[in-house]
């Protein structure tokens, strides 16, 4: 098991106000905080989150690309609801790319990719023992697989993969149980585990494998 550093925190990562902006409304809207058929407004959203109109702009306009919310021009931001047509078919699409992805990001490991996927699993863990498997917990699965997409060196896919990623993201919040660990931590470290390892086949794998639980957790 890799163990947290002391200090570390998703916030060490240093994200920008537009990303800041973009976990905490998604956060609203996946914790129920912001309910399908709700409406704000941008105003509303600078109040509440102390960040200013453009990062919120940027944010909403990531969530109307993800079919989270639909903008409504001169009425505010309504917020959407999710389908288990729609969850199925982005599992799905994450299976098709997500393996290949990881294939080519492991024929272009460096010491500063691997050390990057350490810091994020550590951070994973400290959240694990503080039990945090939703707010930061998320972030750090999105990191994770996001620093994955980055090393492929295949911006085009890149791109596709971290708009599935970011959409189904509302998953975490159908998976989870009070009181219980979330799983996704160990399913990361043995990810990190198999890429420090050079495997290339197992790695490719064990992503498949970890995508396909996600279908299980779901819709068991």
């Amino acid at each position: 098991m890799i163990q947290p550093q002391k200090g570390d925190s998703p916030e060490s990562l240093l994200l920008p106000l537009a990303e800041k902006a973009y976990i905490a409304i998604k956060k609203m809207i996946l914790e129920n905080d912001l309910k399908p058929g709700d409406q704000v407004n941008v105003a509303q959203l600078c109040h509440l989150l102390s960040i200013g109109r453009s990062p919120i702009h940027q944010a909403i306009h990531r969530l109307d690309r993800e079919g989270l919310v639909a903008i409504l021009p001169r009425k505010g931001i309504l917020i959407k609801a999710e389908t288990i047509d729609s969850f199925l078919n982005l599992i799905d699409a994450r299976l098709l790319v997500e393996p290949y992805l990881t294939g080519e990001a492991m024929q272009r490991m460096t010491p500063e990719f691997l050390d990057k996927l350490k810091k994020i699993v550590q951070i994973g863990r400290q959240c694990a023992q503080n039990n945090d498997h939703q707010g930061s917990s998320m972030e750090v699965d999105r990191l994770f697989h996001q620093t994955l997409y980055e090393a492929a060196n295949n911006e085009l896919l890149a791109n596709f993969a971290s708009q599935l990623l970011d959409r189904s993201m509302r998953l975490w919040f159908r998976t989870y149980t009070p009181g219980a660990e979330n799983p996704n931590i160990h399913e990361l470290e043995a990810l990190y585990e198999t890429i420090a390892s050079a495997d290339r086949e197992a790695a490719v794998e064990m992503m498949e494998q970890h995508i396909t639980s996600i279908r299980t957790k779901v819709f068991p």
